[in-house]
């Protein structure tokens, strides 16, 4: 019976992959061996340990039905919906739809396919076959000669035909711009196509809902059930690496080799027998998808299965797809789009076997086994990639486990909150609590010296057990506080002890305590290491890490670069980097700037953080307990998280050392976004825009960074990090170049990137001729303003000639009579005296005066008139 749920298939990539697919012979060859790719799919990892993401409607998809998936040479990824067409950039959606590409008449997408020049082809399911070149789409139907306008797939061929595969009518070759059609009447097994795909020698192979067709030298060979398919209806096809054909039908997965098939079913390991997609991924692991029974992988002969229980969105696949950087991409009937990535941590959860993925603490033991305290699970055992689980069902006081540790002898001791101390010995359990001399049934911490004594810290004191005995030490012995968190013994056998009143140091039966007032930066310490050169190294919890040396202590903070101020534990690889725990991941830094800090040689640190994309359940570890850390004999660093455990390998972290391509998108300018097509012209007044941009990486393309200079305005490039949009304001008319570069989440550079021009339209005022037109009105202005000054300073010149001529004639008028005294010279005051001898010797003599005469030279000159005047002045009443 089939299926309620809508059918449709997604597309096989046509174009053959280079070098990293490989078959897997019958049944399946081993893997062991085989070189280790940069970014594959580690085969030794279980699946549920991937790196796993999903993208549902809530994320961006328009519809959760994703049938067709594939990686064009751009770097986008392209899917196709019952809702659309969608380009996918690690971040941001773009759909294609009906609503907005007018050349998309039905929004059903079932197949892609990008061509040897480029261009994208898109099947959908009654809109016919759409090509996407150049940014614009152009349609071909029925009416374009197409047998159906339902297209399932399309490939290309290596003489660049596209093979068509219609559902009701037929195979079609689109070439040199015509259709070809190919149906029943041709030989063809059924007109229900469903995939079509040229091998390497040259066969055209045929999936149809009837059995498989052949096409060579123009003539149809067909196969079906008679001749060893598992059934007669097949979904889809594929070659591996070495020309091995693969086809997907109901009742199971064929391989097609030397002219015969080899069936695989539930029987070999098939999660179900109706199979949807086949992929094989650069690390030999073979990835099948059905309809029902979620994802198996074969790898290394061994079969295994990955289901909704398991993580997966939906148990009902229709297509499986690899990116360039290795990550896998399912897409599901009902679930979403589906991310499987390899990490550089592995983690252990419940899927692993642990019994509650709280973790307090870790440690290794001598053969190799893994010991882990849980929460409220007890205590488990990882060996030999198995958990065991060792809880109060077999005897431990307490599943709230937070410290354990392995002696010199192989007992393990495991200490509880609450339940005291437990040793595990040869099966047995054997119990110590505060009624034995243990100063709490609460343990913190534990150690072992080399003397062989263990030390147990406690939220009440520190205590020794030495040949069976216990000694206790508290307060009253010295320390700064009775909450043990952290012991370690130096290369000088001296103890350290970390509490949450600060750093302790046992030496001669005598402690020594350290803390703010000896420059401690934080009294609560939370992990102690010290390092080949013997130099200390203290975890605290707000600030910081800490370096002893000398006496003295250093600190390192966030403000110096450190990922951060919380500190649970410190572990070192062979290249002399410290690890560190704390509440927002794992982060390492180099010893040697470490030390370079605190000798004032440099002013910061690098610190290389690692979280959730890369492999960590969780970014909060936990601490405050001993171990909360461990480095395996084998040399891999291992850390408790609430979500479970996590290691890593540092001699052997996988880097992406693929740049990412870089695209400019679109350009935005007041409201108005724009494709960032060269040539472009932006129109007058756009001084304020923004300029989208993509760098297209899979693995962590929330870490991608970014920088960009708009030459003939930035000075220098910005840096962006992660942000994918550059905004600028004011810009002012011009020519100008926009250049965008991008580095993945390992900092690999696209050094090249990528860039556009663009032209920035001046209003009118803004333009040459306008500037011209002011200089010149300018120019006239000046020159009108020159004249008239002129024309002003001729006319002055005209009126004050007149002035003069006239001035000069008054003055010919008076015959040259001038204020001077005609005897003495002196000029006269004019205060009216002497004009008053002047009119009194006019009136009573017939004299001219041409000049006047001063009134002491009249007394001399003319004494009568000059004392009638003095007495009776002219104008007086007097006879």
């Amino acid at each position: 019976m089939l299926p309620t749920r809508p059918y449709g298939i997604g597309v096989i990539p046509r174009i053959r992959r280079l070098g990293y697919a490989a078959l897997l012979t019958a049944p399946f060859t081993s893997l062991l061996g085989w070189p280790a790719i940069v970014t594959a799919l580690d085969p030794a990892k279980a699946i549920t340990q991937y790196v796993h993401h999903v993208w549902q409607a809530e994320n961006g998809l328009p519809q959760i039905t994703v049938q067709a998936i594939l990686q064009t040479r751009d770097g986008y990824l392209w899917l196709g919906t019952l809702e659309g067409l969608v380009r996918f950039d690690g971040v941001r959606f773009t759909v294609f739809d009906s609503e907005n590409t007018p050349e998309m008449t039905n929004s059903r997408v079932m197949g892609l396919c990008e061509d040897r020049e480029g261009s994208l082809w898109v099947g959908t399911r009654g809109g016919g076959l759409i090509r996407f070149r150049d940014r614009k789409f152009t349609a071909y139907t029925t009416k374009d000669g197409l047998p159906s306008d339902r297209v399932r797939t399309v490939s290309q061929d290596r003489a660049g035909n596209l093979w068509i595969a219609t559902q009701g009518g037929g195979l079609s070759r689109w070439k040199n711009g015509t259709f070809t059609n190919y149906t029943t009447k041709e030989g063809l097994c059924d007109d229900e196509v469903r995939d079509a795909l040229e091998d390497r020698h040259g066969n055209l192979w045929v999936a149809t809902n009837r059995g498989l067709s052949r096409f060579k030298d123009g003539r149809f060979t067909s196969y079906s059930t008679k001749d060893g398919l598992p059934s007669d209806s097949v979904m889809s096809i594929y070659e591996d690496i070495e020309g091995r054909l693969w086809f997907a039908t109901r009742g199971g997965l064929a391989r097609y080799e030397d002219g015969s098939f080899t069936n695989y079913t539930t029987k070999e390991g098939l999660s179900e027998n109706f199979v949807t997609s086949v992929w094989e991924d650069r690390a030999k692991n073979l990835w099948v998808g059905t309809y029902g029974g979620g994802l198996t992988r074969f790898a290394g002969g061994k079969a295994s299965t990955y289901k909704v229980e398991d993580g997966l969105s939906d148990n009902f696949i229709w297509k499986i797809y690899e990116d360039r950087e290795g990550s896998l991409w399912i897409g599901t009937d009902g679930g979403g789009l589906n991310q499987l990535r390899d990490g550089k941590f592995t983690a252990f959860g419940k899927k692993e076997g642990l019994s509650n993925e709280v973790v307090w603490t870790i440690c290794g033991g001598r053969e190799g086994d893994i010991w882990i305290g849980t929460h409220g699970g007890g205590l488990n055992q990882l060996k030999d990639g198995r958990m065991i689980v060792h809880s109060s069902k077999e005897g431990l006081s307490d599943d709230r486990v937070w410290c354990v540790y392995e002696d010199h002898e192989g007992n393990v001791w495991a200490g509880t909150y609450g339940g005291g101390l437990n040793r595990l010995k040869d099966g047995k359990i054997t119990v110590m609590r505060g009624k034995d001399g243990l100063s709490s049934d609460r343990v913190i911490s534990i150690y072992e010296d080399r003397e062989g004594a263990l030390w147990i810290g406690t939220d009440a004191g520190l205590n020794q057990l030495r040949a069976g005995k216990l000694t206790v030490y508290t307060t009253r012995q010295g320390l700064s506080s009775d909450v043990i968190r952290f012991i370690l013994e130096d290369r000088s056998g001296n103890l350290w002890v970390g509490t949450d009143m600060g750093l302790n140091r046992l030496s001669d039966g005598k402690f020594k305590q350290y803390t703010r007032k000896d420059g401690l930066s934080s009294p609560d310490v939370r992990s102690i290491y010290e390092d080949s050169e013997g130099t200390l190294w203290i975890g605290t919890s707000g600030g910081g890490l800490n370096r002893f040396k000398d006496g003295r202590f250093t600190a390192c903070t966030t403000k110096d670069g450190l990922h951060n101020d919380v500190i649970f534990q410190i572990l070192e690889d062979s290249k002399k980097n410290l690890w560190m725990s704390c509440n927002k991941g794992i982060f390492r830094v180099s010893l040697r700037e470490l030390n370079e800090l605190a000798m004032g040689v440099t002013k910061s640190v690098t610190s290389i953080g690692y979280g959730m994309a890369d492999g960590l359940p969780s970014a909060e570890c936990n601490g405050g307990v001993q171990p909360a850390g461990w480095k395996s004999r084998d040399g891999r660093l291992w850390f408790p998280t609430i979500k479970g455990v996590v290691m890593i390998d540092p001699e052997n972290i996988k880097a992406n050392p693929l740049p990412p391509p870089v695209t400019i998108e679109q350009i935005i300018s007041d409201d108005r976004s724009a494709e960032a097509v060269e040539p472009m012209e932006l129109p007058p007044g756009n001084w304020n825009f923004e300029i989208h941009y993509a760098g297209l990486s899979f693995l962590a393309p929330e870490k991608v960074q970014f920088k960009y200079k708009l030459e003939g305005f930035d000075s220098r490039w910005v840096e962006a990090g992660t942000r994918r949009v550059a905004y600028y304001t004011r810009i002012p008319p011009g020519h100008y170049r926009f250049t965008v570069t991008a580095c993945n989440s390992d900092g690999a550079w696209n050094v090249a990137g990528s860039s556009f021009e663009f032209y920035l339209k001046p209003h009118f005022f803004q333009t040459y001729w306008f500037y011209s037109l002011c200089a010149l009105w300018v120019i006239l202005i000046a020159a009108g303003s020159y004249r008239l000054r002129v024309r002003q300073l001729k006319t002055r010149q005209r009126e004050l000639t007149t002035r003069v001529e006239e001035a000069l004639a008054k003055i010919r008028t008076l015959h040259g009579l001038l204020p001077i005294c005609a005897s003495c010279k002196s000029i006269r005051d004019d205060k009216g005296y002497w004009n008053q001898i002047e009119a009194y010797i006019r009136e009573h003599s017939e004299a001219e005066f041409t000049h006047g005469i001063c009134p002491t030279c009249m007394k001399q000159l003319y004494p009568e008139y000059h004392d009638k005047i003095v007495s009776n002045p002219p104008g007086s009443q007097g006879t």
